[in-house]
């Protein structure tokens, strides 16, 4: 089972149902009884014992007579995409897809209900290695094969990998329309299914969330709810209370968002689904700080934090430091908020390195199940038409070369990732941390000035409180514009870190770098702020220090930080430095 959308670090989900595939039409061919009840056996068992189904899959395999002269079987194919599902619920991927591959090589020519089944295992298959645009091709050809059949079961299926897929694909407005068409085919005479509903409501949900349309998302969620109660699918009701809160909190219903995230926590504790209650537990300490509950807030993010630790969960463990930050913020507890910032960019930093890891072994599993399949043509072609196998492994080799080229450009964007901000188009922190030794060494061994300034936005949590979030991005966008506009392109501008900014000036001395922070400064208060939105004012609180006494780069951003501290505590909108005597 995977989440619907492009989900959010921030987000734990209910899994959105690949419902169980549905049996070819009585008139097809089947498997033999002790057979089908094996693999009926082992699809219940993918993803809560992995091991019993493959087991379970390699009996039904021996079972099997040997695989008919022409290469194709019902009973082979059926048996094949039931272990590639299994391997790939186990982790061993190049097995699994090897297996379906198999699978849907086997499946009758004249048997389209088998192959729409054994191509949506290969999206599902693709899904849980991590390469959605893969997904979406064979979940789009499953749909295809299963359209024309009229097996209302079979078709809904594929529409809801196809959703899926789009989800996970970053178009989570197009996902949202095959759920909705999932949920037209339940609700025909004779194809309920509370199950397939819930799960679709619960995409939906997802899906209209990530696109801010909250209003629609509570809705979805709620039909999800009641019928998941109505089954008495505890675990079900927990996960999709915890989704709720998210929306509920965005329109403003901060009592009822409060309510429903303390029912989930509840269940979910009860259910030992800690990952889950992590999220909950970050989602709660949001609500109760809108609320103005700092107390209660803290204590429910620093219990998300315990649980992120247990599970594992940087996502979750990200965002209960950032709400931490901004609460010790918003209390002059600087050093705590300083400390829970840092804590947040370590888990961003290695959830990122954890992601790219998986990428790249996607692509080289993809890349040895290419070859696999290239050597095992190549052993067939060496029984048949010779002239003919010398194209047909050039093009092989031809797709192997553009895999590595693929490869190669991904390894390009995600160094360019790892350098960037996402937000703001600025360097990120880990840049500046490497480059500002760099600068720091330099400037002491040839005795040249070094100056840092600290640049923080003033009242910042007060922007996204009453404009909101997305206003809140553009000011962000906007004031690093105006940085990177009015510094030399030789100065060294990043983003350190929520709304922070950090402007390394170099051979320049700490009076040279406060008069241009005096322009800045001046330059965001001037500016057009109401363009972004009515009553919206902007100012900037800016430390300067090119104390070089250390060689290390953490004194100076030390001493810069003591000079914020300063300007904060003398009113804010201003530049604090120390200047010479």
């Amino acid at each position: 089972m995977v989440a619907a959308g492009p989900a959010p670090r921030r987000c734990a989900t209910l899994p959105a149902m690949h419902p169980p595939t549905s049996l070819p039409p009585p008139e097809v061919q089947a498997p033999a009884p002790t057979i089908t009840a094996l693999l009926d056996q082992a699809g219940r068992l993918f993803m809560s014992a992995p091991l019993q189904a493959l087991a379970l899959a390699d009996q039904a395999w021996a079972a099997l007579p040997e695989l008919p002269a022409n290469g194709s079987s019902a009973a082979h194919a059926s048996v094949l995409r039931t272990l590639g599902l299994a391997l790939h619920y186990g982790g061993r991927h190049a097995d699994g897809l090897l297996a379906l591959n198999r699978a849907l090589a086997a499946a009758p020519a004249d048997d389209a209900a088998l192959q729409s089944t054994v191509l949506r295992s290969l999206s599902i298959g693709c899904e849980l290695l991590g390469a959605p645009d893969e997904a979406l091709d064979w979940a789009l050809r499953s749909l295809e094969a299963a359209r024309p059949l009229d097996i209302p079961g079979l078709t809904r299926d594929a529409l809801m990998s196809v959703g899926v897929a789009y989800s996970r694909c970053g178009d989570p407005a197009t996902g949202l329309d095959y759920f909705a068409q999932v949920l037209a085919l339940l609700v025909a005479p004779g194809t309920e299914d509370d199950e397939a509903s819930i799960s679709a409501l619960n995409n939906m949900g997802i899906n209209c969330k990530n696109l801010q349309r909250h209003a629609e998302s509570v809705g979805h969620f709620e039909r999800a709810l009641a019928l998941a109660e109505s089954l008495e699918h505890g675990s079900s009701a927990a996960v999709l209370r915890s989704n709720i809160g998210e929306p509920l909190m965005m329109l403003g219903r901060l009592d009822e968002a409060r309510c429903a995230l303390t029912a989930a926590i509840e269940q979910l504790a009860a259910n030992g689904f800690r990952e889950g209650e992590a999220h909950a537990h970050v989602s709660l300490g949001r609500v109760l700080l809108a609320r103005g509950e700092p107390v209660a807030a803290q204590a429910a993010l620093e219990r998300a934090l315990a649980l992120a630790e247990l599970t594992g969960g940087r996502n979750h463990a990200a965002g209960a430091h950032l709400a931490l930050a901004g609460l010790h913020k918003a209390a002059d507890r600087f050093d705590l908020a300083l400390h829970h910032h840092e804590a947040y960019h370590a888990a961003e930093r290695a959830q990122f390195n954890a992601d790219s890891v998986r990428e790249i072994s996607s692509l080289r599993v993809r890349l040895e199940v290419a070859a696999a399949r290239h050597d095992a043509e190549v052993h067939r072609l060496k029984h048949v038409e010779v002239a003919r196998a010398h194209d047909e492994l050039k093009q092989l080799h031809a797709a192997l070369l553009a895999a590595d080229e693929e490869k190669s450009q991904l390894v390009l964007r995600l160094a360019e990732q790892s350098r960037t901000d996402a937000l703001t188009g600025l360097a990120n922190r880990r840049w500046l941390d490497e480059h500002l030794s760099a600068e720091l060494a330099r400037a002491r061994r040839y005795g040249m000035p070094l100056a840092v300034a600290l640049c923080d936005l003033d009242f910042f949590k007060r922007v996204n409180d009453r404009f909101g979030h997305t206003v809140g991005d553009e000011v962000l966008r906007r004031v690093a514009a105006i940085l990177r506009e009015s510094c030399r392109s030789t100065d060294l501008v990043a983003r350190y870190g929520g709304e922070e900014f950090c402007i390394a000036f170099l051979e320049t001395d700490a009076a040279q770098a406060a008069r241009t922070c005096e322009a800045l400064r001046l330059a965001v208060a001037s500016h057009d702020w109401g363009g972004v939105h009515s009553g919206l004012v902007v100012t900037l609180s800016i430390s300067v220090s090119d104390d070089l006494s250390q060689a290390a780069p953490e004194p100076l951003l030390a001493d810069a930080d003591k000079h914020l501290y300063q300007a904060k505590h003398e009113g804010k909108n201003r530049v604090c430095w120390t200047a010479p005597a």
